[in-house]
């Protein structure tokens, strides 16, 4: 075999292979958002689980704080702050309360 041969051989066989991929994979440009967007959900299902959690926390503060210690806040106005910011939301509407504000 010389060179030449080697050489056609070579690009027919990369030339298959290449027709064999697209088939397989017709736009590459699907892979690639594909695994963007799977990249993506599993960023927000983080960050949603943080939030979720902390809401879940600051209703539940907000429970034990009117149940067992008594105090009176504005309740549908505490929960919406309290369910968005969690313990935070609570701790802000306490002070609000304490100064007079609430």
């Amino acid at each position: 075999m010389d060179v030449n041969t080697i050489s056609q051989v070579a690009t027919t066989a990369t030339s298959s292979a290449i027709d064999t991929a697209s088939k397989f994979i017709p736009k590459p440009e699907y892979l690639i958002i594909g695994f963007a967007l799977i990249i993506v959900t599993v960023i927000i299902i983080k960050f949603f689980k943080n939030v979720v959690v902390n809401s879940i926390v600051g209703v539940v503060g907000l429970l034990i704080s009117n149940i067992v210690f008594g105090l009176k806040l504005p309740f549908l106005l505490t929960l919406l702050v309290t369910a968005v910011f969690g313990p935070a939301g609570l701790g802000t509407m306490l002070i609000l309360k304490f100064f007079g504000v609430v």
